[in-house]
């Protein structure tokens, strides 16, 4: 003997739509969130993913080569000290060239 399916007072999946969320439950989150941080407890949201640079307009090129490690440790500092990408910081040392 076969019993109907129950139907709950939806037919499917895609019927169920979540309800707003009150301004009082907002700020209670927000509390919520400011406890927890204090607290040492981690985000459960998804990290903001940065934005990549402007592409470049002029045609580009890859260039890998093998360096010393404290060559490539001095590279990257002076890159991260003056804002530029690798890109941008071997622009820049290219021109020192002449």
């Amino acid at each position: 003997m076969t019993h109907p399916r129950p139907h709950f007072g939806f037919s499917g999946l895609a019927d169920i739509e979540p309800s707003p969320m009150r301004k009082e439950e907002a700020g209670e989150l927000q509390r919520v969130d400011r406890a927890a941080e204090q607290l040492g407890f981690p985000s459960r949201q998804a990290p903001v993913r940065r934005r990549k640079r402007q592409p470049v307009e002029e045609p580009v090129d890859q260039l890998n080569l093998r360096a010393a490690i404290p060559d490539i440790n001095k590279f990257v500092e002076w890159c991260e000290r003056n804002r530029y990408s690798y890109r941008e910081g071997f622009a820049e040392l290219v021109k020192r060239i002449e």
